[in-house]
């Protein structure tokens, strides 16, 4: 939960105001939530959860080139070509974009006046701060590396794939860190969505 969050960002004038109690102005209306965090770390079960529970809240669909997967939740994602996701981005279609694993991710540009949660990696996180510097960013993990490779076992990823996304959550970490991310630590899911539906709370009051 947030008590995590003290002990792992910098503790600094910049990172107080990341942990909910200055957030920056914003420079639109909408307030964006980036929510990024290692597979395994329960994130698309929290976005749901989130965007459920909360009505001026829509969840951003992300383009992808990757295969279906039996667990994706329906309208989740929209599956796209290669071709067809390059030919979006040529165009300006994407608030950020990204190749994680030899596939496309992508997030499309909005035109909706309501607050958008956008569950995206660290690196588009990245991104999206060069253009909204004021989003919300937010960094769901595993207690430890021990429950996030038990987690990617249980959902079905192979020993390699659970091996290579635990390295990739170490890089993960460290970028999340230098950005500022705000850390949940996701060891109780209702919990943790309450933390979250916090810190969102307190980012819309701060207009």
């Amino acid at each position: 939960m947030l008590s995590s969050v003290l002990s792992w960002l910098p503790a600094s004038a910049d990172s107080d105001r990341r942990l909910g109690c200055h957030w920056p102005v914003r420079s639109t209306s909408v307030l964006l939530v980036v929510l990024s965090g290692p597979g395994g770390a329960g994130k698309g079960t929290i976005a749901r959860a989130l965007v459920e529970g909360d009505a001026a809240l829509d969840l951003s669909r992300s383009w992808t080139t990757r295969g279906r997967r039996a667990d994706d939740i329906e309208g989740a994602y929209v599956f796209v070509t290669r071709e067809e996701f390059e030919e979006h981005r040529e165009a300006g279609g994407f608030l950020e974009w990204n190749e994680f694993l030899g596939e496309l991710y992508g997030t499309p540009v909005s035109n909706s006046d309501r607050d958008l949660l956008l569950e995206i990696d660290v690196a588009g996180g990245h991104q999206v701060l060069e253009h909204r510097p004021d989003a919300v960013c937010l960094f769901v993990d595993a207690p430890d590396d021990e429950e996030l490779r038990r987690r990617l076992l249980a959902r079905g990823d192979s020993i390699s794939r659970a091996d290579q996304r635990a390295e990739e959550a170490i890089r993960e970490r460290a970028e999340a860190d230098r950005l500022g991310y705000v850390r949940v630590v996701n060891d109780d899911l209702q919990a943790t969505v309450s933390e979250i539906q916090s810190l969102i709370e307190a980012a819309r009051r701060q207009v």
